[in-house]
């Protein structure tokens, strides 16, 4: 008859611990990278030739800021964005031929099981940010804003400054030239066929710390 040895219990309550925490840890990795990626995807399409086909958005806007913001060729005009769970949000959708940003922040905030956690994209200074043929999905936007040969009520399917049109029949305003001083804005989407950031910095943060 072959003894039988019983396992100690604080030896298997260690060892259940162990997988335990690895089981905690795995989990934990995967929801921060998904987290990193899901802010990151906000400037995927910055190599694109032109700009990017539609695509669902994300549950929440992020952040961005400037110190000032000169923009060649501008429209705008009121739309609807849909999110992942088929929600559609209303949106002033902006198109921008051309821009120089200074002093870029862009934050976005992902909630998970584990908490918040914040990526920020900031960039160098004192070169400007770079960016060509915008298009941002936007639910606010505050600064001092100055707009030289402005149309305002015109059609929005006949808008020609950025190459982002509107439907027919619909309010819509373009401006040559815009200017913004402490610029602030929540955005669903920003595309671009060119986003050019010099020296910029990425970093993620524990909790909710989006761009001041």
């Amino acid at each position: 008859m072959k003894a039988t040895t019983s396992r100690s219990p604080s030896k298997h309550r260690a060892r259940a611990g162990r997988r335990c925490g690895r089981i905690r840890w795995r989990r934990f990795t995967l929801v921060f990278c998904a987290a990193v990626t899901m802010g990151a995807g906000t400037i995927v399409t910055t190599t694109a030739a032109e700009i990017p086909v539609s695509f669902a958005v994300a549950g929440s806007p992020f952040t961005v800021t400037a110190e000032r913001l000169e923009a060649t060729g501008a429209t705008q005009f009121a739309s609807f964005r849909a999110d992942g769970k088929g929600t559609r949000h209303p949106v002033a959708v902006v198109g921008i031929r051309s821009a120089r940003i200074s002093g870029l922040c862009q934050s976005a905030v992902t909630h998970s099981p584990f908490g918040a956690a914040t990526l920020v994209i900031r960039s160098g200074a004192p070169e400007p940010v770079r960016a060509e043929h915008l298009a941002l999905d936007l639910t606010r936007l505050t600064g001092d804003m100055t707009y030289k040969s402005v149309e305002m009520g015109r059609d929005a399917a006949t808008l020609n400054d950025s190459g982002v049109t509107g439907l027919a029949g619909t309010y819509g305003q373009q401006a040559r030239k815009l200017s913004i001083e402490n610029m602030r804005l929540k955005a669903w989407s920003l595309t671009a066929g060119m986003f050019s950031l010099a020296g910029a910095d990425m970093s993620v943060h524990r909790g909710e710390r989006p761009c001041a």
